[in-house]
């Protein structure tokens, strides 16, 4: 079995998988329209049924994950941090609370406290807690890094316990160079540390690529402070140069891991909202910026199925467990996750922050830019495909995570990336050949499908009036120079959300499936970020 999992044949094989399923998904029913109609008339009102389910579900989990969004954005962690000290008095804040409330998130907090009241001795002291938050910085200039570090110091979190480290590209030295020296003038007694590193491209590197960058900073920081730092105690943040922390991040986060005896094991994700220049992005990339952050918010419900995206947190152990990031691989943020799982054989967690981390949607300088640039970065995401036959070899490999465990962690790698690619070709295309077969036309089957199909596709608004709603309550206020037009706009949109699914999410989703199979690797695109105001909160 280990021969297999390292045979370069075998890996290359499990490469080609993912992109050939795709393709017949798409065509298969293309075909066999015209040879067994009847069959794919019923797949396809199944299919679209499940989809319906599906979205009604994903419904469910998007208002319960607002919702704990909403109240753990207005909660003071810092000051429940310091009830960590009496465990006692930490019962007494979540009795209270969810006697007011009577909501099921309060009661799991009581419960996970009064589960707590016999260790307190387990329950580490927030105060030696340190938090590293390493920046990555490639082409960004001083007006989007000031934004993000300016938010660092709006932390409702003691800022002489916060080390900032950049992660800056040597190829772009010149500009960061200025930007730099403007930045410590202005933050770095703000904090404990103020630091930066260069990386400079090394060979068998992914070049350009983020996870080089970050790592590079990661091994230089950890030799710089090796003697002066307790791994365990101290927890790393990676950030892009467009994100803004929310103030109580940092202490949401110290929270959760003083009072969780098996912290070492876990990886913590806040709600990414790309949100910060929403009201400036053309209508089919606020429809993605959108989408994809209530998708996280939706996952943060299943944490089961969570991975690391964009900012996350590990600790500075588990770090040094996984010798920091991928230096191969252009999706370094979702790939940390298995190489966590399998570095700790199986026992990684992830743990939903329900706290947001903004971020820019995509925006280039025209709307064709935008829209070129938004397909790219779902292209660099989708890329992620590459996880699945890393995840079947090490699973080949590591013997001692039971073998259900690793099934399962195959399957929902393979099954997301699957259906990214072809659930909106497939409901949007499939039923067509069948109106060709004349044969089939005269059937009882052919006169009813369109009927369900529509009532189906009725159902489904519902989800998206929800998403709606959500949006326009979770999106920052609208800017003076934007008048009422713009925010029915916010609404109208949606009618494109059929043309996004399909050509800027499923299509580059499949050219990246297709591009694997074929052996045609891609490199890191790095997104412009561009914005027109600075975003308030």
């Amino acid at each position: 079995m280990s021969k297999l999992a390292e045979s370069k044949k075998f890996y290359r094989f499990l490469e080609i998988v993912p992109g050939v399923a795709a393709w017949l998904m798409i065509i298969m029913p293309l075909i066999l329209s015209f040879i067994v109609p009847v069959w794919v008339a019923v797949f396809i009102l199944v299919y679209a049924f499940y989809w319906l389910c599906k979205t009604i579900n994903i419904s469910r989990h998007m208002v319960m994950g607002f919702i704990r969004l909403r109240r753990n954005m207005h909660l003071d962690w810092l000051e429940l941090c310091k009830n960590t000290q009496n465990i006692k008095d930490l019962a007494v804040f979540w009795e209270e609370k969810y006697r007011k409330s009577k909501k099921l998130y309060d009661r799991e907090d009581l419960f996970w406290v009064n589960n707590s009241k016999l260790r307190q001795n387990r329950i580490k002291k927030w105060q030696d807690i340190t938090h590293v938050i390493v920046i990555a910085v490639s082409r960004e200039r001083l007006d989007i890094l000031d934004p993000t570090v300016k938010a660092i110091t709006k932390l409702n979190y003691p800022l002489k316990k916060i080390i900032v480290v950049f992660a800056a590209e040597d190829l772009y030295r010149k500009n960061f160079a200025k930007d730099i020296i403007i930045l410590k003038k202005r933050y770095a007694n703000h904090f404990r540390a103020f630091k930066f590193y260069y990386h400079i491209e090394k060979e068998g590197e992914v070049r350009p690529g983020k996870g080089p960058n970050i790592t590079n900073a990661g091994r230089k920081f950890w030799s710089e402070y090796n003697k002066k730092l307790n791994p365990k105690n101290t927890l790393v943040t990676n950030l892009d140069a467009d994100h803004l922390m929310h103030k109580e991040y940092l202490s949401r986060l110290t929270y959760l891991f003083v009072t969780d005896p098996s912290r070492h094991n876990k990886s913590y994700q806040p709600i990414p909202l790309l949100f910060n220049n929403i009201w400036d992005a053309p209508a089919l990339n606020r429809i993605g910026a959108v989408t994809s952050s209530f998708w996280q918010l939706v996952e943060g419900m299943r944490s089961f199925r969570m991975r690391t995206f964009a900012a996350h947190t590990q600790t500075l152990k588990m770090l040094l467990d996984t010798d920091f990031w991928s230096v191969t691989t252009i999706v370094e943020d979702g790939h940390q996750y298995w190489r966590s799982y399998f570095a700790l054989k199986g026992d990684h967690h992830m743990v939903p922050l329900y706290i947001p981390v903004y971020q820019d949607a995509v925006m280039g300088e025209s709307l064709w830019d935008s829209i070129v640039s938004h397909y790219k970065q779902k292209r660099r995401w989708a890329w992620g495909v590459t996880d699945f036959p890393y995840v079947v070899t090490q699973s080949m490999l590591h013997n001692e995570i039971p073998l259900s465990d690793r099934l399962l962690q195959i399957f929902r790698q393979f099954s997301a990336t699957f259906t990214w690619a072809t659930s909106s070709f497939v409901l949007a295309f499939s039923w067509i050949p069948l109106y060709f077969n004349r044969h089939f036309q005269d059937t009882v089957i052919a006169h009813n499908i369109a009927g369900y199909s529509s009532q189906m596709l009725r159902l489904a608004w519902i989800g998206l009036i929800i998403n709606v709603w959500i949006s326009m309550i979770a999106m920052p206020p609208r800017p003076k120079h934007y008048g009422f037009f713009r925010t029915m706009g916010m609404v109208v949109q949606w009618v494109l959300g059929p043309v996004y699914a399909i050509a800027l999410s499923s299509l580059p989703a499949l050219e990246a499936q297709t591009r694997l199979m074929f052996n045609k690797r891609l490199g890191f695109y790095i997104t412009p970020k561009l914005r027109k105001n600075i975003p308030k909160y």
